[in-house]
């Protein structure tokens, strides 16, 4: 479905980081915004710093309130009019191990990572079919394909939106609506500040990245923007993971410098008998 109007995006998690570069990319292409965050502060200032060539409006919600999501979109759609884009970002996570791990924990994990974004789709599924179609983007993880120890609720529920992503595509490209999903990896936001600013632990870790950084959110934002335009109009059901080739690729020669080994010894072919 090829866009003729501004379309309207409702973006989830939008107050800070990937969430926060994505909605000022939206506004920066042309796209009306609603962004949705539970911190009324960071809304407030969000709004403030912006001067968008297009309408952004602001509400608060806590997206742990499954049950109040059908209302509220239906009175932001009556507010604002059809939200034909719609990008699950909103995410959480707690360290800890497994036999630690209370089922509160759990619970508010698998219900903003997981839960929120299927009610999410579900409540606009007949507000696209209306429209003629839409597109969703769905914010996962690297972890959906590599896993972390101690973030056991995390790394479960970024997979789940990844299978989530493949069944609602197939479900609902009948409708004109496609759906995709992006896999960040270590990305510079506010919750690993503190790993940009540990310089003996930045420089080890981004040994294990083969493009040497973190990524940036509006990095993560540009891809979104990606899936959501008319140029990736014969793509749905698909999961980009941007994470500079951490997962593809481990440098041995980089890794061995993590721990000042030197230069890894090139391999002697065995001889045959």
């Amino acid at each position: 479905m090829k866009q003729t109007a501004k379309p309207l995006a409702l973006v989830t998690g939008a107050a800070s980081g990937i969430g926060k570069a994505t909605t000022e990319r939206l506004l920066r292409d042309g796209a009306r915004v609603i962004a949705l965050d539970r911190s009324a502060e960071a809304l407030a200032k969000l709004a403030a710093t912006q001067k968008p060539r297009t309408p952004l409006w602001t509400t608060g919600f806590d997206l742990t309130n499954i049950a109040g999501i059908p209302n509220t979109i239906n009175q932001l759609v009556k507010q604002h009019g059809p939200i034909t884009w719609l990008v699950n970002n909103a995410g959480l996570w707690f360290t800890v191990p497994i036999a630690e791990t209370t089922d509160e924990q759990w619970n508010t994990t698998v219900t903003v990572n997981l839960t929120a974004p299927f009610a999410l789709i579900r409540a606009l599924i007949p507000v696209m079919r209306a429209a003629g179609g839409g597109r969703i983007v769905n914010v996962a993880s690297r972890n959906a394909f590599r896993s972390t120890n101690n973030v056991a609720a995390y790394d479960a529920t970024k997979a789940g939106l990844v299978g989530l992503t493949r069944t609602a595509a197939g479900e609902l490209t009948k409708y004109g609506i496609r759906v995709n999903a992006i896999c960040p990896g270590v990305i510079n936001t506010p919750p690993l500040r503190e790993w940009v600013e540990d310089k003996q632990f930045y420089t080890a870790y981004t040994k294990q990245i083969p493009m040497g950084r973190f990524g940036e959110p509006e990095e993560i934002a540009a891809v979104i923007a990606f899936l959501l335009s008319d140029d990736a109009e014969f793509i749905t059901a698909q999961t980009i993971i941007a994470d500079g080739g951490q997962i593809a690729c481990q440098d041995n020669e980089r890794f061995t410098e993590i721990l000042d080994l030197g230069p890894r010894r090139k391999s002697k072919r065995a001889k045959s008998k």
